[in-house]
């Protein structure tokens, strides 16, 4: 089973072109938020980490969603490709509820686990976390905690959007003639709320700035991280980020691409 999946896993790696700290639930940098894939998406990942005290790496894998509303599922599963031997394969699961209006979400999962002591023993120990992201509007925040081997490893995290607007195409008709133009102002009756100024606007993602903070299993010391994801298209998303041990390890960066399909 291990075996025909990571050659699964491996036939996708050329579909994107691009570490995570482990398996990988929908996050930050290095940490989980309480955000999940959405219902009806498949997520296909590549992940490498360069730089830092190791060789270059890859890393492939794939998350979902499942919603019954309000609680949100989702689960997915990774395996290391390169250097060395492949896998093993690692899997994820994640429940998030929000808690209510101006409250923030909570959620609970694990991730990195194995199904044998011997893939265990090359993947490391299970990492099981709870976590609360909130939506603060200028920005937003999350933190939680993990456990991992009986170690407890807080981590906090802030990410901030940048969106962009664009007057939409709209078509206007009084019954005789039909005409198409842009959309810009106010009071057209188009989309919900037509008396809103921005209801004729398209709005989308340009870019997320991402920072985390993680305590680092066994040693005590923090893992920092900084970076961004960019949106190329609904179909295709690059993130990059910097990490900076505590300890005074070199820093390294991580490079990922995800493959958001509907189904």
């Amino acid at each position: 089973m291990s075996r025909r999946f990571s050659f699964l896993l491996l036939a996708l790696a050329p579909l994107v072109t691009v570490s995570a700290l482990y398996a990988t639930p929908s996050g930050l940098n290095n940490i989980p938020t309480a955000d999940t894939a959405p219902q009806g998406t498949l997520v296909l990942q590549t992940f490498s980490t360069v730089g830092g005290d190791a060789d270059p790496d890859l890393n492939i894998g794939f998350k979902t969603g499942l919603e019954f509303k309000p609680v949100r599922f989702e689960f997915g599963a990774d395996s290391h490709v390169y250097p060395g031997l492949g896998g093993p394969v690692v899997v994820q699961g994640k429940v998030a509820y929000p808690i209510g209006d101006h409250l923030p979400t909570l959620a609970g999962g694990v991730a990195n686990l194995t199904f044998s002591e011997h893939e265990r023993g090359r993947a490391g120990e299970a990492f099981g976390y709870g976590v609360l992201t909130e939506d603060f509007g200028f920005f937003r925040l999350t933190a939680g905690c993990g456990v991992q081997d009986g170690d407890a490893l807080p981590f906090v995290g802030v990410d901030k959007t940048f969106k962009i607007s664009h007057p939409q195409v709209v078509t206007v008709s009084d019954g005789k003639t039909t005409v198409v133009r842009r959309a810009n102002v106010a009071g057209e009756g188009h989309g919900p709320g037509s008396g809103d100024p921005n209801s004729s606007l398209v709005t989308r993602d340009l870019f997320t700035l991402r920072a985390d903070a993680i305590k680092q299993h066994n040693n005590g010391d923090w893992l920092y991280s900084a970076g961004v994801l960019v949106p190329i298209c609904k179909y295709f998303v690059i993130e990059t980020w910097g990490n900076f041990p505590s300890n005074g390890t070199s820093p390294s960066l991580t490079l990922k691409a995800d493959i958001v399909l509907s189904f």
